[in-house]
């Protein structure tokens, strides 16, 4: 009997000590608000040995499962920014719940502690490149298109962006596209302050539309991500050649079910553009010069709200609203001489008299239901976009030598473009090494364009029918993909494939004339990676993709610089195909060293013509039958120095392209050298001193050459206000050479120069108010996702 007491006894006690119970908390500040993120740990009570740790979810909530019970233990939460909080847990039962933890708010300074945890500069992620730009200095009180000079082999002239040598990129906002939008204003009009990063996706795959033959730079935003009420304000201003001045605020509340953002910013962002122009016509030669000033003002509201329904369903919606107006004049002057040594037979004067205004208003909505803890989820949204715009020119020339006579013209030209996109995305992992991703989406954009051109005569203005035209464009794109993630030992890898169906159709209502144009066909990607050793990395990638002409290229009108100098559109343009490969190594998951080739058919170039009879020249974008590009670029890091953070590196790439141009055959290559470095030294009391600094060597594109060019810029940051106040000064272009290029091929002869504003100083103050404890924050990319930069004019 004693025997059968003992037994029982132990056996009671051993299913004592395998008993297991759920521990469930959740943690919340003196507020009441839910704090993610924060770190619970289950310690041992006699010697405070880690047993189990977690991490707090959005709502605050957290759990242990599988606690022994039987015996006590020590509860500890920390979260940067409170005091730990300590508390013993004892009597477990199969489902424990904690009464709520209120941290109480740190009110000791750190005084001898030093955070050195930062973002790089660089990084390399699954193909692709992330640039921290939000801490950056110069640039900082400039535009969208100052900062997008941060990106590695990025160079930036008149607009025209390229990266290193090679054009077709595609840009993103928010994962959001912009070829429905006039790209050149709104990168002009955006606050660079407003920028995060920029991603730079070299190898874009399934997931992202198959347009763009080049890298997808996608632009992110700055998100509150901070608990309660907070927000910041800027006031900023610069002069160059013009004074320039911006001023913006933004506010943020989140608690544990809305997120609510709300911003407004007001700039008045100046610039200028100067075209020295010298062409061979015949005998003669054409010497033309003109000044292009910027003057806008924009404003741009920006709202939205974030629904957290539960723990595992998401929704929200928001409203992005930018408005700019800009009357300006522009100056040509045109001097025609019978050879470069004699006085001028004729000289004139234009007047090129622009109004502009245009709107822009975005509506995105989401949903998106994790399905399990296991990574299963769903996203749908939908995105609504209205971009018009409102330009006239009035064209006056004056004769100042010579017996010709030119009639004034004027153009009007309204303009509305809509567009509205679908997607449905479904994320399904099967295990740790294999997830698929699939989608749908379907998108609808009506682009029309009026261009009602008149000329002065007889003291009136009569309608021009030469020029006029009513032109309206659609397109239609249903797509579907299928993409799978996979490790196989060490190698990670992504394979996906894509198909697109595009119907298109320009009608010129003035001409009663249509173009239709049907494109159906798969896009396939591949990319690759693994471990060389604890820090060599290693990368493969290839992908089809292809580039449909712009709006703004299809639509045949034409726009007048001067009597002697306009571009018009090509309505018989061809979309590009590009095969692009690409190989890199990584160091400790930064940048090291990359291999690309690519061979693109058709591809899309302003080629440059002139009529021998009347002396006039004319831009016009084409397609050249090839063009092949390939080469390599370096990066290194600059941190070999304490307190020193940046990066540098060089590119080297050879350009060819193969087509006949003008009747006759062109086929020329250039290498191009282009080498960047940044730096930013950190100082005592809060100082910082940056430099950013850049050299493109001789390039090509398409049949025209070009010398090599550079730029040099500085930059100063000083924090004040216990941290809260940040005031910058930047010095951009101090050091500089403008972009000087030639067109030499059958009987066209000519000389470019082009210049822009350098040698800007840029003051600006940014205060930050409220709490500025972080929370999570997710980030979404809407169903719009790349439709928009084919709209920008040129």
């Amino acid at each position: 009997m004693k025997l059968l007491i003992t037994l029982g006894s132990v056996a009671l006690f051993c299913l004592s000590l395998n008993a297991q119970a759920n521990l469930n908390g959740k943690v919340q500040d003196e507020n009441r608000q839910a704090i993610p993120y924060a770190n619970i740990l289950l310690l041992e009570v006699k010697d405070s040995s880690l047993v189990k740790g977690a991490i707090t979810a959005d709502d605050g909530s957290f759990e242990f499962s599988a606690v022994p019970t039987g015996k006590s233990y020590l509860l500890r939460v920390v979260m940067l920014g409170f005091e730990d909080h300590f508390q013993t847990i004892s009597d477990l039962k199969e489902n424990f719940n904690i009464p709520t933890i209120s941290l109480l708010n740190q009110t000791k300074t750190l005084a001898t502690a030093e955070v050195t945890a930062r973002k790089p500069f660089l990084e390399q992620k699954a193909g692709t490149l992330i640039v921290n730009v939000a801490n950056s200095i110069t640039g900082a009180s400039g535009s969208a298109l100052d900062v997008l000079r941060k990106v590695p082999g990025m160079i930036v002239v008149n607009d025209r962006i390229s990266l290193a040598g090679q054009t077709g990129l595609t840009i993103l906002i928010d994962g959001r596209p912009t070829q429905y939008m006039d790209m050149q204003s709104l990168l002009k009009d955006m606050p660079s302050a407003n920028i995060d990063r920029i991603e730079v996706i070299s190898q874009p795959g399934a997931r992202f539309d198959a347009q763009g033959t080049g890298a997808v730079l996608n632009i992110i935003l700055k998100r509150n991500m901070k608990l309660g009420l907070n927000g910041s304000a800027t006031l900023g201003a610069g002069k160059g050649k013009f004074w320039k001045y911006r001023a913006s605020s933004t506010m943020n509340f989140r608690n544990e079910k809305f997120n609510f953002t709300n911003s407004l910013a007001f700039s008045h962002r100046t610039w200028y553009e100067q075209l020295n122009l010298e062409r061979v016509v015949g005998t003669e030669l054409y010497k033309q010069s003109n000044f292009q000033p910027g003057l806008p003002y924009s404003l741009n509201i920006k709202s939205g709200v974030d629904y957290y329904i539960s723990k595992n369903q998401t929704a929200g919606v928001s409203v992005n609203a930018l408005g700019s107006t800009s009357e300006v004049v522009n100056e040509s002057t045109t001097s025609i001489l019978p050879d470069a040594l004699q006085k001028a037979r004729a000289e004139i004067l234009t007047y090129n008299e622009t109004d502009r205004r245009t709107g822009f208003v975005n509506v995105d909505a989401y949903y998106e239901f994790k399905l399990d803890t296991s990574g299963q989820k769903l996203n749908a949204d939908f995105s609504i976009n209205r971009y018009g715009r409102n330009v006239s020119n009035l064209l006056r020339t004056e004769v100042l030598s010579g017996d010709e006579t030119y009639n004034n013209r004027l153009q009007k030209q309204p303009g509305d473009t809509e567009i509205e996109a679908y997607r449905l995305d479904y994320t399904k992992p099967f295990s740790k090494k294999f997830q698929i991703e699939s989608g749908l989406k379907y998108s609808h954009a009506i682009v029309d364009n009026d261009l009602q051109a008149s000329i002065f005569s007889d003291n009136n203005w009569v309608n021009d029918p030469t020029f006029s035209n009513h032109f309206v464009f659609t397109e239609k794109i249903a797509a579907a993909y299928v993409s799978s993630n996979f490790t196989l030992g060490k190698i990670e890898g992504q394979a996906g494939l894509r198909y697109e169906n595009s119907q298109s159709t320009g009608y010129s209502v003035t001409l009663d004339s249509t173009q239709q144009r049907r494109i159906a066909r798969f896009f396939p990607s591949l990319s690759l990676s693994a471990p060389l050793g604890d820090k060599l990395g290693w990368s493969a990638a290839y992908s089809n993709r292809i580039n449909r002409p712009s709006y703004g290229s299809l639509n045949p009108f034409v726009q007048f610089l001067d009597p002697y100098t306009y571009r018009k559109g090509n309505p018989f343009l061809r979309p590009e195909i590009t095969d692009s490969y690409k190989m890199s190594l990584t160091y400790d998951k930064q940048p090291f060293f990359n291999l690309e080739y690519t061979r693109t058919k058709d591809v899309i170039q302003m080629v440059t013509q002139q009529d021998d009879a009347t002396g006039v020249g004319f831009g016009i974008d084409d397609n050249l039958a090839t063009f092949e590009r390939y080469g390599g670029s370096l990066f290194f890091p600059l941190e070999f120095v304490k307190k020193l953070e940046g990066y540098g590196g060089v590119m080297v790439f050879y350009n060819r392209y193969e087509s006949e141009v003008f009747e006759e055959q062109f086929n020329q290559g250039r290498w191009n050298v282009v080498a960047f470095l940044n730096a930013t030294y950190t100082m005592p009391k809060d100082w910082k001193f940056e430099m950013n600094g850049w050299y493109s060597g001789p390039g090509i594109e398409g049949i025209q050459t070009s010398e090599h060019l550079y730029g040099v810029s500085f930059g100063v940051q000083k924090k004040i206000m216990k941290g809260k106040g940040t005031l910058n000064l930047a010095l951009d272009d101090m050091l500089f050479r403008y972009w000087h290029g030639r067109i030499d091929h059958a009987s066209f002869e000519a000389n470019i120069v082009s210049s822009w504003e350098t040698r800007i100083a840029n003051l600006s103050f940014t205060y930050n108010f409220g709490n500025q404890y972080l929370n999570k924050g997710a980030r979404r990319k809407s169903g719009a996702s790349e439709e928009q930069g084919r709209v920008g004019e040129k």
